[in-house]
């Protein structure tokens, strides 16, 4: 089950860009308007090239492949799951840091 759904990943990683020259790495950027906070754009990209990171890296052990599959908040993300699983402070800038707000949340 695990190498048929690895299989799958790396086809539609493959594929789907191959699809359309033009289609955006994962889909493009993801805004999220959390409550009580500034907005929060994800950006694909920006984690994919810059950062070389894979598909798999953060899909289906981390978060699903659609969109409002989970409900994510700050206290989960300082407990290490969804984006604190890497923003730890180890392995990137820590979620649990008040400076690095600004990075993540961006004033309209």
């Amino acid at each position: 089950m695990k190498r048929l759904l690895a299989i799958m990943v790396a086809i539609i990683c493959i594929v789907i860009p191959l699809g359309s020259a033009a289609q955006k790495v994962g889909g493009g950027d993801l805004n999220f308007s959390p409550k009580n906070a500034s907005p929060v754009v994800f950006s694909h990209e920006k984690h994919v090239n810059a950062k070389g990171l894979k598909c798999t890296g953060c899909h289906y052990h981390t978060f699903q492949m659609a969109k409002g599959a989970y409900k994510m908040d700050m206290t989960k993300m300082t407990k290490g799951a969804f984006c604190g699983r890497c923003h730890n402070g180890e392995i990137a800038f820590d979620v649990k840091d008040q400076k690095s707000c600004s990075l993540c949340h961006h004033k309209p």
